[in-house]
């Protein structure tokens, strides 16, 4: 058997617990077949385990002559990775056939699909080895594939490698790499991205201009996530429902609620329906305003529109209540999703079991967590990361208690993690490997869900006076770009720490440890900034700009330490520090230490 085939055979082991389908069954299943119809083949390989009969069945029974375009539809059509493999070599063998870059690209892409990077690789060197030079469409394929995999180092590496063999990259190209790039919160190279694709002339679309509208907004920039909304509209390009439902929501997570709304009305003047994410969105909206009863009234609008109402849109109306205090409510729309034959999602029994919390009704939450487990769902890191935060705001050691029984009926790898972290030796090391191997065993998370727990886990940790294994913990979430947007240079001397969608323990660990680092690079390199911004914004704790609880928190613990920080011009939620009183007070000892006290 030669080493192509070695590879078919690794990938697919036939499908568990079925029986083999017998020689005389497939030649059986064969005679219906009319002149090597595209389908049917197709069908018939679903239906069957790869294996000697098969190839015999192929070769003997059906009488193939099928040229590389109908080979090429028929791998299009191939669910199972394996299977379409040891088909694609197969024809391979068959005289007189020679595959070409279209069934190579394919069978690339559905290798890449099932993450057979290995495969890929091999069958890549196979393709330049028959005279198939991959093109863009080839190349394209890759970058998807790796960039859903999440191995963006290798989707680059595709991109550098396409230009070196020639091949120009289009509008598809640009395209995909700034979408993973965004989705993967490196949103800085998806911008310089975006310029590049526009320097070589090629315009955005629209699918485009929506990756980059929400690349830019979750940014924090929303003032130029809007103007190139407008930009797209004033270029002729115009935005689809997606585009909007993105634009709406940016605003709605900025708190502007009222051009939300407005943005609502563009659309449908626009000609747009909603659908159910643009009703979950204004929805969320009206919750956020105070207006639950109009977020209901929206709720029989979309179900007289013809929307069937998902366990999403149940679930807000269970967080709205639940936030606003009212169980009873929050309950009874729970009921409702149940009573409508929906099963909640583990996001709705996490808003349940928070309402639960908020008014101590501990007893009801375990019936959460229990019910939870009854429909096969378990425990999230949202969950235990709301477990955690309760724990940690709680004054009553019988509060206490009862949170942490919680926590441990979860089963959740972070509570295995938080029980288990050692106390720091000198240079925290142990801390840093315990910290970081539960960082990767979680990596697979989303971004948001991971710096949620870490807040949580560092703001415990702090107010537990465990300051040394905060910091320490801090340092390798900074390393895994769990914070991406926290520590950024805006230019090659200026420097911005963000600090608003911190908690207050994070919040004065993230600080106390970046401006150690600037002090311990300013001793070493005799270089220091020429100037420092420390957002605060309007925090977590509070809707004002400027008069959160973390800004009181940052300002109580710069003015201890007597630093030059001072609060910006025209923006309250901004503490600024430059110039020479900058660089003499990083000098001074206790900034190494401040976040000890």
């Amino acid at each position: 058997m030669g080493h192509s085939e070695n590879i078919g055979r690794g990938v697919n082991k036939g499908k568990a617990g079925n029986k083999q389908i017998h020689a005389g069954a497939i030649q059986q299943a064969f005679r219906p077949l009319c002149g090597g119809s595209i389908e049917q083949v197709a069908n018939m390989l679903r239906q069957m385990n790869w294996g000697p009969a098969t190839e015999m069945a192929l070769a003997n029974n059906l009488n193939l002559k099928l040229d590389a375009y109908q080979v090429n539809q028929i791998l299009k059509l191939q669910q199972d990775p394996g299977l379409a493999l040891n088909f694609f070599y197969w024809m391979k063998r068959q005289s007189g056939f020679k595959h070409d870059g279209h069934s190579y690209t394919t069978m690339i892409g559905i290798l890449g699909r099932a993450r057979q990077f290995g495969a890929v690789k091999k069958l890549l060197v196979e393709m330049r080895r028959d005279g198939c030079d991959p093109n863009v469409v080839t190349y394209n394929r890759l970058i998807h594939c790796y960039g859903r995999a999440n191995y963006i180092r290798d989707a680059v590496n595709m991109f550098f490698e396409m230009q070196e063999a020639g091949c120009k990259p289009d509008q598809v190209t640009y395209c995909t790499l700034i979408d993973i790039h965004a989705k993967a919160g490196f949103l800085d190279v998806a911008m310089d991205m975006y310029d590049k694709m526009q320097k070589t002339g090629l315009l955005p679309d629209t699918f485009t201009y929506g990756v980059i509208i929400n690349c830019l907004g979750k940014a924090g920039n929303l003032s130029s996530a809007y103007k190139i909304f407008c930009e797209m509209i004033d270029r002729g390009c115009i935005p689809n429902l997606v585009t909007y439902n993105i634009i709406i929501d940016l605003h709605a997570k900025a708190r502007k609620y009222t051009t939300s709304l407005k943005l609502y009305r563009d659309m449908q003047n626009a000609g747009f329906s909603p659908d159910k994410v643009t009703y979950s969105i204004v929805m969320e909206v009206l919750g956020h305003c105070g207006q639950i009863e109009e977020a209901e009234a929206l709720f029989s609008e979309m179900q007289q529109g013809g929307w069937i109402p998902d366990e999403t849109v149940y679930g807000l109306l269970v967080d709205m209540w639940g936030k606003a205090g009212n169980v009873h409510k929050a309950s009874e729309w729970y009921s409702k999703m149940l009573n409508s034959g929906i099963r909640p999602n583990v996001p709705t029994c996490n808003s349940l079991l928070s309402a639960f919390l908020r008014v101590r009704m501990f007893s009801d939450a375990q019936k959460v967590l229990q019910n939870m487990l009854q429909l096969n769902l378990y425990p999230s890191l949202q969950t235990y990361t709301l477990l955690l935060s309760y724990y940690t705001e709680s004054y009553c050691q019988q509060d206490r208690d009862l949170c942490s029984s919680l926590m441990a009926s979860t089963r959740h790898p972070a509570h295995s993690f938080l029980l288990g972290l050692p106390a720091a030796e000198p240079g925290g090391q142990n801390v840093r490997d315990h910290a970081a191997s539960f960082f990767d065993m979680i990596h697979s998370e989303d971004r948001e869900s991971k710096r949620g727990l870490v807040d949580a886990v560092i703001n415990f940790l702090h107010k537990s006076d465990l300051k040394e294994e905060a910091g320490f913990v801090w340092e390798v979430a900074l390393q895994k770009n769990l914070y991406p947007y926290a520590v950024t240079q805006k230019a090659p001397m200026y420097w911005l720490i963000n600090l608003h969608v911190m908690s207050i323990g994070t919040a004065v660990i993230a600080l106390s440890r970046t401006l150690a680092w600037f002090r311990e690079h300013l001793l070493i390199s005799g270089l220091g900034p020429d100037r420092i911004d420390i957002i605060t914004g309007w925090g977590r704790r509070s809707r004002v700009m400027g008069s959160s609880l973390v800004k009181q928190s940052i300002e109580h613990l710069l003015n201890l330490f007597e630093s030059p920080f001072q609060v910006e011009d025209g923006n309250s939620g901004c503490l600024v520090g430059s110039g020479n009183p900058l660089i003499i007070w990083l000098h001074q000892p206790y900034v190494a230490r401040m976040h000890l006290l």
